[in-house]
């Protein structure tokens, strides 16, 4: 699945109360999410010189991924 696919699998989910599906979009950004922040640490301690950058974008992504792993486990079942 590519990244572009993300919305349109969730709404599609959403609208065929299919958990299949919503699961798909959430794993594609879970998946996508760590690029994203890798790409966008390293442009801004490239340009900017912002050396912090690349760890708190680890941050957001550990959030994110704790966030998920709270959901699967005590709730949305």
């Amino acid at each position: 699945m590519r990244p572009g696919d993300r919305p349109g699998s969730v709404c599609t989910g959403s609208a065929l109360d299919d958990p299949v599906l919503r699961t798909e979009g959430r794993v594609t950004l879970v998946d996508g999410l760590p690029a994203v922040a890798v790409l966008l640490g390293l442009v801004l301690d490239s340009t900017l010189g912002w050396w912090w950058a690349d760890p708190a974008a680890g941050y957001v992504v550990v959030y994110y991924a704790a966030r998920e792993v709270r959901g699967i486990f005590f709730g949305e079942h």
